[in-house]
């Protein structure tokens, strides 16, 4: 399978393709790739047996990975990658939990669990995008870099998430508190939802852009570069998810994009990573 097989990642991913340093773009496009062959699991009207089928050998090729012996070509591109900067190779087998847990249509007792959740996924895409550039020679470098992943990836999860909340709600994938006992599902899969339920949608987009901004504004000027990857990652996610995100035109979405990617060239933070004092 070429690592190009296909056209689209969403906006974001294909935004950090285009604007991440181009010795990263082929490993890029295979990890992006990965999660969306793993992801693909949970389409709609795929035969329960054969999304477990796709999701059993993923988790079988991704432990091979993770050991130094994958098979598929998108796996050995991360593979060949990492030797050439010799480190290991990227331990992406939390994808598979993460995707196991929504192929389940889980209920979130609590946003711990939901916390958990999300950082199944960071700690493997999230992690090995930040990974990816960073200078490893440093212990002190990579625990830095290691923290800002661990810290960032589940937040940037969690807004892609709620970007499209309703669409996954009505597939049974709700990704808000639902208690223990678990309340109702059916306030938070009407069309349109209910004034509470956006109050409370639009006040965790909020906290979770503000967490953000203080994470990259905790970045050295001269680690930003290193991170250059991420820190996109995270501005793209806010960007998006924005309420006037839907109305901006194509053309205007991708200069908003390239002004982030070369704000962060020059050390700089981009806007939507600036703390305003105006209100969200």
């Amino acid at each position: 399978m070429p690592i190009t097989a296909t056209a689209s990642y969403g906006t974001d991913r294909d935004w950090l393709l285009s604007f991440c340093p181009s010795h990263l773009s082929k490993s890029l496009a295979a990890l992006f790739e990965i999660e969306h062959q793993v992801v693909t699991s949970l389409r709609a009207g795929l035969d329960h047996a054969v999304a477990h089928t796709r999701l059993e050998w993923w988790s079988e090729e991704l432990t091979r990975l993770s050991q130094g012996s994958p098979r598929h070509p998108l796996t050995r591109e991360l593979a060949s990658f990492a030797i050439t900067r010799g480190v290991t190779p990227p331990d992406l087998t939390a994808l598979i939990e993460h995707v196991r847990v929504d192929l389940a249509c889980v209920a979130f007792f609590d946003q711990n669990e939901l916390d958990l959740h999300f950082a199944s996924w960071a700690r493997s895409l999230f992690r090995t995008a930040t990974l990816l550039e960073y200078d490893m020679t440093s212990p002190k470098e990579r625990a830095a870099a290691e923290k800002f992943a661990g810290d960032a990836g589940s937040l940037v999860r969690e807004l892609e998430l709620l970007r499209r909340f309703s669409e996954h709600a009505i597939a049974g994938r709700i990704y808000v508190p639902l208690g223990n006992p678990p309340s109702l599902h059916a306030p938070w899969s009407a069309q349109p939802l209910g004034e509470n339920e956006v109050r409370t949608l639009d006040d965790r987009r909020q906290t979770l852009r503000r967490r953000l901004r203080v994470i990259a504004a905790e970045v050295a000027p001269q680690q930003r570069s290193a991170l250059r990857v991420p820190l996109l990652w995270i501005s793209f996610s806010m960007n998006s998810d924005r309420d006037d995100s839907a109305l901006l035109a194509p053309l205007r979405r991708t200069i908003r994009a390239w002004c982030s990617a070369f704000t962060l060239s020059r050390g700089r933070l981009p806007s939507a990573l600036s703390f305003r004092p105006r209100n969200e």
